[in-house]
């Protein structure tokens, strides 16, 4: 019982922490898109971002601190869910191993 209400009680917590990873990973999200789908020459170069720093400053510099953050919603019930899963799954099993290794 202990295990279960100490999940119940940080469950706030999964979903703080959820929302602090998608803050963290969306920008890079939005850079790798923007490089994955930019045109390329014959080679295979891309046209518009010679590398992850120069599609970061240029979206920055164009779209403003907002232009890193499209599609956060999407990213949040893409990672949102995933992260409070792994750390009630973890919380749990930590628990469990406690419980038996004493």
């Amino acid at each position: 019982m202990a295990g279960v209400m100490g999940a119940y009680l940080g469950s706030p917590i999964y979903m703080v922490s959820g929302i602090v990873v998608v803050l963290a990973m969306t920008p890079f999200d939005v850079v790798s898109t923007r490089l994955y789908n930019q045109p390329t020459d014959t080679q295979g170069k891309g046209l518009m971002y010679r590398g992850m720093l120069d599609a970061l400053l240029q979206t920055a510099r164009t779209e403003g601190i907002f232009g890193m953050y499209k599609g956060i919603g999407a990213s949040y019930f893409r990672l949102g869910p995933h992260t409070v899963l792994s750390l009630f799954f973890w919380d749990q099993l930590r628990i469990l191993y406690y419980t038996y290794t004493k």
